[in-house]
């Protein structure tokens, strides 16, 4: 009797790095996250409903609906703004703020679900 295998095959276009807002994380995790990528497009940094925090490649804008299945999001940063990349990785000041206003709405939104604070 033959086998049967199944083969299954995950195309991934683009991974970044995120990290969990339930288990412990620090001001190095921001870092990390904003160093994950390039300042060479628009990204957001948003929290999913289960509390992982991740960049979204901006080039395609989400619609409603998307962004409804969100616990919160900041807004857009444009390319070349320096709000990703090594610059941004490497600002102190703006990855600790990233992190006070992360830690300020979640598990509980503070406000909105547009976080602006910066």
């Amino acid at each position: 009797m033959q086998s049967v295998s199944t083969i299954l095959v995950l195309y991934v276009t683009e991974t970044n790095m995120a990290f969990d807002l339930k288990k412990d994380w620090s001001t190095a995790d921001v870092s990390s996250l904003l160093g994950s990528v390039e300042d060479d497009r628009s990204w957001r940094l948003e929290v999913t409903n289960d509390g992982l925090a991740q960049l979204n490649d901006l080039s395609t804008i989400p619609d409603a609906a998307y962004e409804e299945r969100l616990h919160c999001f900041f807004e857009i940063w444009d390319q070349g703004t320096d709000f990703v990349g090594p610059g941004a990785a490497s600002d102190s000041s703006l990855c600790k703020k990233i992190e006070r206003v992360l830690r300020e709405n979640y598990p509980q939104l503070a406000g909105p679900k547009t976080l602006s604070a910066l």
